[in-house]
């Protein structure tokens, strides 16, 4: 089931310790990975401030038959966002006319995936099926305010798993390491 961040906080009878907790409990997979430790700490720490800002939207996948025995079990999530997406000197300009229209661009408008895990306990394949959530919330974003893509930030070993998945390679983020990855909606 997926669930809403804002819903639970918007609740009358939400626990804001009770849902920290909840959150806190999230582990994902490899949960020593820096990269795993960043997603866990913004879902303990950031997703309810955020959330309350207007930032960011976070979508909680919660597993079925815990919830049907009144738990709550986190089997991964999502964060999605609207930015500006900026290009870098060194991206290939042919790149920037075929996908953006105009070789000389530096920014566009863009729906970030910010964040995207499945937990340790959650069946392995799953997260497929949360990338697909978030790219259904997108679309209809997006058909009611227009948008032509999503991009996300990813360590360089998930780059050949996010073209599987219809993403390309859009540029390097040298001070992070990380690969950005675009595709249209």
């Amino acid at each position: 089931m997926v669930q809403a961040l804002r819903e639970i906080i918007e609740l009358s009878e939400f626990d804001e310790a009770s849902l920290k907790e909840a959150l806190s409990s999230f582990r994902c997979v490899d949960p020593e990975e820096a990269s795993a430790q960043d997603v866990m700490r913004f879902l303990s720490e950031d997703a309810v401030d955020m959330e309350r800002k207007g930032t960011t939207r976070t979508y909680l996948i919660l597993n079925d038959e815990s919830w049907a025995e009144g738990e709550v079990r986190i089997d991964g999530y999502f964060s999605i966002a609207l930015k500006v997406l900026f290009f870098s000197k060194d991206i290939d300009a042919g790149l920037l006319e075929e996908t953006f229209g105009n070789p000389k661009q530096v920014n566009c408008p863009a729906y970030l995936i910010g964040q995207l895990a499945r937990s340790e306990t959650a069946e392995k394949g799953s997260g497929r099926e949360y990338l697909k959530f978030a790219l259904q919330y997108i679309a209809e974003a997006s058909d009611i305010v227009g948008g032509r893509f999503v991009y996300l930030d990813c360590v360089p070993e998930k780059q050949r798993y996010y073209e599987k998945e219809g993403f390309r390679f859009l540029q390097n983020k040298h001070k992070s390491g990380l690969v950005q990855m675009y595709r249209v909606i």
